[in-house]
C-alpha cells in the first residue's frame, strides 16, 4: 500500500506540474518581480559564493559526478531494478524538463551575469536536484521514521538550488517551484511503479476455492 501510495502521490505532483505549464503567464506575476527585486537587495559575496556553487553542481562536470556517483554504487551492490529506475527517472525528468522548455517558452530574467542556455521555466537546474534527492532517498534509506529526516535534508538541498536560480536571476520563481515538482514527481512515479511491480510479481496467485476445478467437468458429463 506504501509503494501505491507513493506512485499516487507522484502522479498528483506531474499533473500539477501539467497544470503549471499550460497556465504560466509568459510575463512575471507581482510576486515573483518583488522576490527577484528582493533577491537582488540582498546580494553580498558569500551568498554569491553559494549560489555559484549549486550552480557548478547543477552543470557540466559537476552534474555529471552528481548523476554517476549513486550509479557506481548501485552498479557496485548489484542492484539492477534500482539502476534502471534511476536512470528512467534522471533520463525521463531532463527530457521532460527539455521538452516543457521548448513547449512553453518563458522568457527569462534580464541582467544576470550568466548566460544561461534555453527558455526559463521550468528550471533544469532545480528538476535536477528534485529528481535527484528525491531517488537518493528512496534509494538509499529505509522507511520509517529515519526517512523524514532524510525527507527534510532532501527538500532542504532542493529549495537551496532552487533559491540560488533565483538569486543569481536565470529564473523567476514559478520556474524554479515547477522544476522542484517535476524532479520529485518523476521520481516518486517512477520508483513507486517499478516497486508496485515488482512485489505484484512476487505475490504467488491465490490457490482455486475447493471444487472449483472440478464444476465445468460436472457440467459437461451432464
Amino acid at each position: 500500500m506504501r509503494h501505491w501510495r507513493t506512485l499516487a502521490l507522484g502522479a498528483v505532483l506531474l499533473a500539477g506540474f501539467v497544470l503549471m505549464a499550460f497556465t504560466v503567464p509568459a510575463a512575471p506575476l507581482e510576486l515573483e518581480q518583488r522576490w527577484s527585486t528582493w533577491m537582488s537587495d540582498i546580494q553580498a559575496p558569500l551568498l554569491d559564493h553559494l549560489a555559484l556553487v549549486f550552480n557548478t553542481v547543477g552543470r557540466g562536470f559537476g552534474r555529471a559526478l552528481m548523476t554517476a556517483a549513486p550509479a557506481v554504487v548501485l552498479i557496485v551492490w548489484r542492484r539492477w531494478a534500482a539502476l534502471l529506475a534511476y536512470a528512467v527517472a534522471e533520463a525521463g525528468s531532463s527530457l521532460a524538463s527539455t521538452v516543457t522548455k521548448d513547449l512553453v517558452d518563458r522568457a527569462r530574467p534580464t541582467g544576470s551575469e550568466l548566460h544561461p542556455h534555453g527558455a526559463s521555466f521550468p528550471s533544469g537546474h532545480v528538476t535536477f536536484a528534485g529528481v535527484t534527492s528525491a531517488a537518493l532517498v528512496l534509494l538509499f534509506t529505509a522507511p520509517g521514521s529515519r526517512r523524514r529526516v532524510w525527507w527534510a535534508i532532501a527538500l532542504v538541498v532542493t529549495a537551496g538550488m532552487a533559491w540560488s536560480r533565483t538569486y543569481l536571476q536565470v529564473h523567476w520563481l514559478l520556474d524554479v517551484v515547477g522544476g522542484a515538482i517535476l524532479g520529485v514527481g518523476v521520481a516518486l512515479v517512477v520508483f513507486g511503479a517499478v516497486e508496485v511491480t515488482r512485489r505484484e510479481r512476487a505475490t504467488p496467485p491465490r490457490p482455486a476455492p475447493a471444487g472449483a476445478g472440478s464444476a465445468p467437468r460436472s457440467a459437461g458429463a451432464s
